[in-house]
Parts: C-alpha cells; structure tokens; sequence
C-alpha cells in the first residue's frame, strides 16, 4: 500500500479553480461570473485549511486572507466601490484581530540577554 497522501492548501487551489472552469465552460456562469466563484472558492477553501490543515501558529494568517479572498468575490454581486470598501473594512478588522488577539510577538520586547559590542567574539574582548 502507498503512502497516503494528506490534503494541503495548494491541491484546494487547484480544485477550486478547476470546479470554477468547468462551471463556466457548462454556461451556467459568465465568465466575470466564473473568477467571483474563484475567488469564492478559493477563499472559503483557504478558511477551511486553516481551520483544520495548516499547523497551528499559521491559523490566524490563513483564516484572515481567506476572509479577504472570499470578500473578493463580492464584486460580482454588489457594485465595486461598496466591494473595495468592505475590503477595507475586512483588512482592517483583521489586522486588529491579529495584532491583539493573534500570537505575533510583540514589537517592543527587552533582550534578557544582549550582545556584547563586540559581538560576542573571542577577538573583541
């Protein structure tokens, strides 16, 4: 028996804009149509990878592009400046999500143990 393969991000990349071609080549979408189901997919399949694939301190990145992926596709639906400003909204909502609740080391940390001027060489003492 082979080894089994286990699903990553990029395999649902491509299955979700293979699903969007074959979609449109069926017409039942157009092709506008066609690239909002893309980004709709794409985005979706983005939250779902990092929500149960992606290993842990990647979550909070994965699920917070999905989220902006998946806006994406909203031009389709709703005209495009209400689209670019939900976006914005989303990005910006997001970055506070992570800045505060995600696990991304602070910017301002102290070094308990700092190098000497010489860098710490054996020549420089």
């Amino acid at each position: 028996m082979g080894p089994i393969m286990k699903p990553s991000w990029g395999i649902g990349m491509v299955v979700a804009i293979l699903i969007s071609i074959a979609v449109w080549l069926l017409n039942v979408v157009t092709f506008a149509g066609m690239v909002s189901l893309v980004l709709l997919l794409c985005g979706l399949w983005t939250i779902f990878a990092a929500l149960l694939i992606v290993e842990t301190r990647d979550r909070t990145f994965y699920s917070s592009w999905g989220v902006v992926v998946a806006a994406l596709s909203l031009f389709y639906f709703i005209p495009p400046d209400y689209t670019i400003a939900l976006i914005l909204l989303a990005i910006v909502a997001l970055i506070i999500i992570n800045v505060y609740l995600g696990k991304t080391p602070r910017i301002y940390e102290a070094s308990t143990n700092p190098t000497p001027a010489g860098g710490g060489t054996p020549a420089a003492s």
